[in-house]
């Protein structure tokens, strides 16, 4: 520590290993030290600006991994410690993957996936037209099942973004719940549904699982080429 640092407030010491630990400018050893010096001081704002280098990316990806490797095992070590911050840093995190693999190693899954529902609704409620995360808490979403995952994920099939939507639809296939058909004949039968992609995945779903159509003219009008319907089920011709 600088000697100018014994005459720093607790929040501006904070502030500033902080500012050393997600500049790309800092020495690598520096973050490290800074990282630490948070770790130790254990404040739950200390603790959310040592989460804060999750966020940076280096350029040298090797390097950044290596990095954020560091600071995961500090933050493991810390425990019980770091979760309530952690939940609150992934609040307003950019990245998260990294952060819910680190609270789903220091609670379990099933504590995470209430965390990833309420993240959903935030991100639902606040419609601000930045896809990234949305996308990302679906993505793991879509990797488990889970009695919530359908009404979760549901409302994104009509999201503003093809991949959001796309990835929405997969955590509805992934639960293998019957529920799921409604939703997803409703979107596809929709005209304004111009993706392809989903429009083929959806067509493909219906075919395998022999699901009942009920919309017969909406979603046979709009299904991808080499799908149509027959006999209230989509068939692939």
């Amino acid at each position: 520590m600088a000697f100018w640092d014994f005459f720093l407030s607790e929040e501006k010491k904070i502030a500033k290993n902080r500012r050393r630990l997600t500049s790309k400018d800092s020495q690598p050893e520096d973050r490290e030290a800074a990282a630490r010096w948070l770790a130790d001081n254990g404040s739950p704002k200390a603790l959310l600006a040592l989460l804060s280098r999750f966020d940076m990316k280096l350029e040298h990806q090797l390097n950044d991994k290596a990095e954020k490797d560091v600071v995961y095992g500090i933050c493991v070590r810390l425990g019980d410690a770091i979760v309530k911050p952690l939940k609150s840093y992934l609040k307003q995190c950019r990245s998260v993957s990294v952060p819910l693999r680190l609270l789903e190693e220091l609670t379990d899954e099933a504590t995470t996936v209430e965390v990833v529902y309420k993240l959903l609704a935030a991100e639902l409620a606040r419609d601000d037209f930045k896809p990234e995360k949305k996308h990302a808490l679906l993505t793991w979403l879509g990797e488990r099942k889970h009695p919530g995952a359908l009404e979760a994920a549901a409302p994104f099939v009509e999201d503003f973004d093809e991949n959001v939507r796309c990835v929405a639809a997969e955590v509805l296939i992934g639960q293998n719940d019957p529920a799921a058909a409604a939703i997803l004949e409703a979107r596809v039968a929709k005209a304004d549904e111009d993706s392809n992609r989903l429009r083929h995945r959806v067509a493909e779903v219906f075919a395998q699982r022999r699901w009942p159509v009920t919309d017969l003219e909406g979603l046979g009008s709009n299904l991808p080429e080499g799908y149509a319907v027959d006999g209230g089920r989509v068939v692939a011709r």
